[in-house]
């Protein structure tokens, strides 16, 4: 879901791109160079300076810009945060959050646009919710659509813009004790390995949640009855009491809610080897012979609960079945893979064997469906025979998580893979660290000797890509069926 490239303009983007590539130069720069990259005129390269100079002095008055150094307080993701939060479209979608009952004229009225100007800029926003069959209302402002899909989207959204809790609405006092209950379950269960990340993610989500409950909103009943790890007696109570519902319906509410907190694919990264094994074993005692994927050996292990691409595939295909969407998550780097026979045969094979867990449930075209979702990520499947092994922590909250759901399949919480990971000594070459923020990941690194790629987070605004490619190439990670000579 390019979520990001529907809020910006190609005018901000040009200015992010230029601000990523004075930090990459160390704040010294030749704007000639940069001219160059970006196929412009050195006049144009310079008007985009004045105006990332005007931006960057409202946010640090000492901010000192030259066509040759920078100096100033503001990162790039300050920056590229203070774009996302003062576009039209983010404004828009926090709208519908924050007061329902607004108009899309409000909107235009507060940031002094016309009604068609408004419209112009949410055209790229409303492609991407078409594709979760989402719409945008304008008469009041409001997302419609399926309410788990919905809060998914509000996830994506704040975490891509790397929007902050304190920035969002609070939770309404009378649901706030409902909050506390939330939270105490999940981070009281042991489920996870908790994470700053990992909180943050989850704290947006409840209170997400919360927020479209206290305005009337209600999760539709799971199409599939699935298997949960959390306990959800007491949690039920206190939603009883709150809402004065049947204990039908707030187990409905719950078992939703649940589901997108642990086994979703927003969540299932951090869960910890155990969990993933109780669930697995779950699964076994309503169909004794599942397999996760017949034929497939790179997965026979999965039901120990300790092979993370096992069990993101496990995840993708049960939300697929579940949403018949591919999840929100950001297919940048699409154009590097392409289906295999391979992979299509591997997610045929995942899909038909879950499908044995919901006889009657899913349908043919259910199945079809998901293959074609599924086999995007399969084709990862190499990589558990490649010569690399790749440490990608859950941390890189934003652009760089969800860049790696898709070019490594998945990403696990990085405390799984240094507890698991055995580094061969007379084989150092063949590893490659690659971390953002989490500081444990240059530790692991620098611990066992190893070779380590620090990934700034931009994808589409600066040269990193090229980097980090050249540098897999280096490790030959061309095993992993990315095809780097395709032209897209």
């Amino acid at each position: 879901m390019k979520i990001d490239f529907a809020m910006l303009t190609p005018k901000a983007t040009r200015k992010i791109r230029l601000l990523t590539f004075i930090n990459d130069q160390g704040g010294r720069f030749n704007l000639a160079d940069f001219a160059t990259d970006t196929a412009e005129s050195y006049s144009q390269a310079y008007h985009v300076l004045l105006n990332l100079r005007s931006d960057l002095v409202k946010l640090a008055p000492a901010t000192k810009l030259t066509k040759d150094e920078l100096v100033t307080s503001v990162s790039p993701d300050t920056y590229r945060h203070w774009l996302y939060v003062n576009s039209i479209p983010y404004q828009a979608i926090l709208t519908t959050l924050m007061a329902p009952e607004k108009r899309a004229q409000d909107v235009c009225d507060a940031h002094n646009i016309s009604l068609s100007t408004f419209n112009r800029r949410m055209r790229p926003m409303r492609e991407q919710l078409a594709q979760y069959q989402l719409e945008l209302n304008t008469n009041p402002l409001q997302i419609t659509g399926n309410e788990a899909l919905i809060q998914l989207l509000y996830l994506t959204l704040f975490t891509t813009t790397m929007t902050k809790l304190s920035e969002l609405p609070v939770v309404p006092q009378d649901y706030r004790p409902l909050a506390t209950a939330i939270r105490d379950t999940y981070t009281e269960s042991q489920l996870y390995c908790d994470s700053p990340g990992l909180a943050q993610h989850r704290d947006i989500l409840i209170r997400v949640a919360l927020i479209r409950l206290a305005q009337g909103h209600r999760y539709l009943p799971l199409r599939l009855p699935l298997a949960h790890l959390t306990d959800l007696r007491a949690l039920a109570r206190n939603f009883q009491r709150q809402l004065g519902d049947t204990p039908k319906k707030v187990l409905t509410e719950l078992a939703t809610l649940d589901y997108l907190l642990t086994s979703s694919p927003y969540f299932v990264r951090a869960l910890r080897p155990d969990s993933l094994k109780r669930l697995y074993r779950g699964l076994k005692q309503r169909v004794s012979d599942y397999d996760l994927a017949p034929g497939v050996v790179e997965l026979t292990d999965y039901a120990e609960g300790k092979n993370w691409f096992a069990n993101w595939l496990f995840s993708l295909c049960q939300f697929m079945l579940l949403f018949r969407v591919d999840p929100l998550l950001r297919p940048e780097i699409t154009t590097l893979y392409r289906a295999t026979e391979t992979s299509s045969a591997a997610a045929a094979a995942i899909a038909n064997s879950m499908a044995r867990l919901y006889p009657q449930l899913v349908t043919s075209s259910d199945l079809r469906l998901v293959q074609s979702y599924l086999s995007k990520y399969t084709n990862g499947l190499n990589l558990t025979a490649a010569k690399v092994e790749i440490l990608v922590s859950y941390d890189m909250v934003g652009v760089t998580t969800d860049v790696f759901n898709r070019l490594l399949g998945g990403v696990v919480h990085l405390q799984i893979l240094c507890d698991q990971m055995v580094i061969d000594p007379r084989h150092r070459d063949n590893y490659l660290v690659i971390y953002g923020v989490d500081d444990l990941a240059y530790q692991y690194a620098q611990e066992h000797h190893l070779e380590t790629f620090h990934w700034i987070k931009e994808l589409e605004y600066g040269e990193n890509l090229d980097r980090l490619i050249k540098t897999l190439r280096h490790h030959e990670l061309s095993l992993f069926a990315l095809d780097f000579q395709h032209s897209d």
